[in-house]
């Protein structure tokens, strides 16, 4: 399972993620598509914690990815 919860990030003044709001159930697809420069990079590389997120919260399998103690691997 993966949370979004009003996840915002900027590269400077470019507001890439705008509150996103998004549930994803275990087992389940989807697909990210939008044209180019909308994000949908920045969006899965946060779900991983390649890029840190400003404002908002992700969660994986309950455990959120702004918790410092959280071991990604």
């Amino acid at each position: 399972m993966i949370d979004f919860r009003g996840v915002n990030k900027w590269f400077g003044p470019l507001h890439v993620l705008n509150d996103i709001n998004l549930h994803v159930d275990g087992g389940q697809v989807v697909v990210v598509c939008g044209p180019s420069g909308s994000g949908k990079s920045t969006l899965i590389r946060c779900i991983n914690k390649l890029e840190p997120i400003q404002k908002g919260e992700i969660v994986v399998d309950g455990m959120s990815l702004g918790d410092p103690t959280t071991d990604i691997t």
